[in-house]
This record gives C-alpha cells, structure tokens and sequence, in this order.
C-alpha cells in the first residue's frame, strides 16, 4: 500500500492558508488584550461597580458608591488581566471574550466578591 499524496495545488492552498492563520493571528489577539473603555457590572446589588481605561491604563474605579482613590492597575504580559490595587484591597480583572470581563475583589475585613462585568457601549 503506498502513501496517499495529495496534488501540489492543494499542498499550496493549504500552506498559504497557515500563513495566513498565523499572520492575522497577532492583531486578533491584540484587539482581545485591549482594554480601552468603561466596564461595568453587579448594578443589581445596588452597589455597582465601573472600572474606567483608557487603552491599556487605569484610569478610575468606582466601588462602594464612590470613585476609588489611589487606585492602580498593571495589566498582564498577555493583556488578559489587570490586577488593580488601592489602600484595604486588591482585585484581579480577567478576561472573558472580547466584551467580558470577571472581577475577583478582596477587601480587608470583608467577604471577597466575585461578579462578571461588561464593555459599556453607551
């Protein structure tokens, strides 16, 4: 029984279909990392939160019915998550598609809290 082998046409298409992958591959991931805009979430507790970049940079957070003061963030290598710091507490942002996102949020003396956010397009 000898090999199967496919045509040189097909050999080519197939190639050229991996450069391809492999070259549009960078910039959909890119687009992914990106974090620009307003993320919001858990409104129906009452206490919503809205976490606000301006491309990759934290730019304010508002939690507990108030804008977070000192707050920063440090978004992954990857770009898929951002941990975010200020004075009590720490969270951790990752994401989830393209216009998802889950929060993890550990205050001093408080039950960590947990909640998906979205990209706001208003």
């Amino acid at each position: 029984m000898h090999a199967l082998r496919w045509p040189a046409q097909i050999r080519r298409r197939a190639l050229v279909g991996a450069a391809l992958a492999f070259a549009f591959a960078p910039s959909v991931f890119a687009q992914q990392s990106d974090w620009n805009g307003t993320w919001a979430g858990y409104w129906e507790t009452g206490h919503g939160a809205q976490i606000i970049f301006a491309g990759n940079d934290l730019i304010s957070i508002y939690w507990h019915d108030d804008y977070i003061e000192n707050a920063e963030g440090s978004v992954s290598a990857d770009g898929g998550s951002v941990t975010i710091t200020w004075p009590g507490a720490h969270a951790l942002l990752t994401r989830d598609g393209a216009q998802g996102a889950k929060i993890v949020i550990r205050e001093t003396g408080r039950p960590d809290v947990s909640f998906p956010l979205t990209r706001d397009h208003s």
